[in-house]
């Protein structure tokens, strides 16, 4: 069976790609730990070692539930969350997640603003009634 080929705008002569993931602080002080007791010399050397021994297959990798949501925010607010996340280090879906969470679990109703536009213009219906039967009598 032929392989696809993948390309890497990272991969160098060597064909080695720069790989970028997060890791949880505490998981991240293990490596290194690995790292300076096995007399590995660089944390990359660490990960290569813990993934060339990686079987997928054998091993439970558990996948955690997610749902994909699609929603589209004002060109000033991405620009500002993208800002942040830069800022940060993280992705933007980091920052709609911790946005996400820290919402309150007892939330004061936000008037919405199609009613408010809609009782605006009901009341404006009201009033040009009015002056109609003012205006007739």
């Amino acid at each position: 069976m032929k392989q696809a080929a993948v390309t890497n705008k990272t991969e160098n002569i060597s064909g080695e790609s720069l790989l970028t993931v997060s890791l949880p602080a505490d998981l991240h002080a293990n490596v290194v730990a690995f790292q300076e007791k096995s007399g590995m010399p660089t944390l990359s050397q660490a990960i290569r070692h813990a993934l060339d021994r990686f079987d997928a297959v054998r091993t439970n990798v558990e996948r955690s539930p997610s749902l994909q949501v699609s929603f589209r925010v004002p060109s000033e607010l991405r620009t500002r969350i993208s800002r942040q996340a830069r800022s940060a280090r993280v992705s933007l879906g980091r920052i709609v997640r911790v946005a996400l969470s820290a919402l309150p679990s007892n939330p004061t109703p936000i008037p919405n603003k199609n009613n408010i536009m809609a009782k605006k213009k009901k009341a404006a219906k009201k009033g040009a009634a009015k002056k109609k039967t003012a205006k007739k009598k």
